[in-house]
C-alpha cells in the first residue's frame, strides 16, 4: 500500500516531535512507495526557514543541517515527487466546495486523491485533514 506523506508529517523527519519515528520508520523502511506533492517541499523549506529566522527555535547551523538533509532523503529515499496538475487544481475547488479547507491542504488532498486507485495511504498530522481524507475514501495514518 503506497503512502502520500503531507508536510505536516513529513516536517516531523527533520524537526523531531510526536510521531517523528513514525515517518522515519515509513522512509527509512520502504515497502511500498512514498510520494509527496512538489508543494510539500516549499511548505518544508519554509517551515523551516521559519524556525530560525522567525521563531528562533533553530540555528542557522541547524536550519542548513536540515536542509540538507530534506534533499538527501529526497535523493535517496526513492520519495517520488508529484506535481500539481490541473486535474488537482479542479479536484482542489471541489473539495473546497464540499466544505472549507485551507488551499494547501485542499491541492495536498486532491493530489492523494489521484492515487486512490494504488489504495494509498494518506499520512497527515491534521486530523480535520485526515478526517475529510477518510471521508474522501483514503486510508489515513495520523502518526
Amino acid at each position: 500500500m503506497p503512502f502520500f506523506i503531507d508536510t505536516s508529517s513529513l516536517f516531523k523527519r527533520y524537526q523531531p516531535e510526536k510521531g517523528s519515528s513514525v515517518i522515519s520508520r515509513i522512509l527509512e523502511e520502504p515497502k511500498e512507495p512514498v510520494f509527496i506533492s512538489s508543494i510539500t517541499i516549499i511548505e518544508i523549506i519554509s517551515n523551516l526557514k521559519r524556525l530560525f529566522e522567525v521563531d528562533r527555535i533553530t540555528t542557522e547551523k541547524q536550519f542548513l543541517m536540515q536542509h540538507s538533509f530534506f534533499y538527501q532523503d529526497i535523493s535517496t529515499l526513492g520519495i517520488t515527487i508529484l506535481d500539481v496538475t490541473a486535474e488537482d487544481i479542479i479536484r482542489a475547488e471541489e473539495l473546497i466546495l464540499k466544505r472549507y479547507m485551507k488551499p494547501v491542504d485542499s491541492i495536498q488532498l486532491a493530489i492523494a486523491l489521484s492515487l486512490q486507485h494504488d489504495n494509498v495511504t494518506f499520512i497527515s498530522s491534521d486530523r480535520r485533514l485526515c478526517k475529510i481524507a477518510a471521508e474522501e475514501g483514503l486510508n489515513i495514518l495520523t502518526p
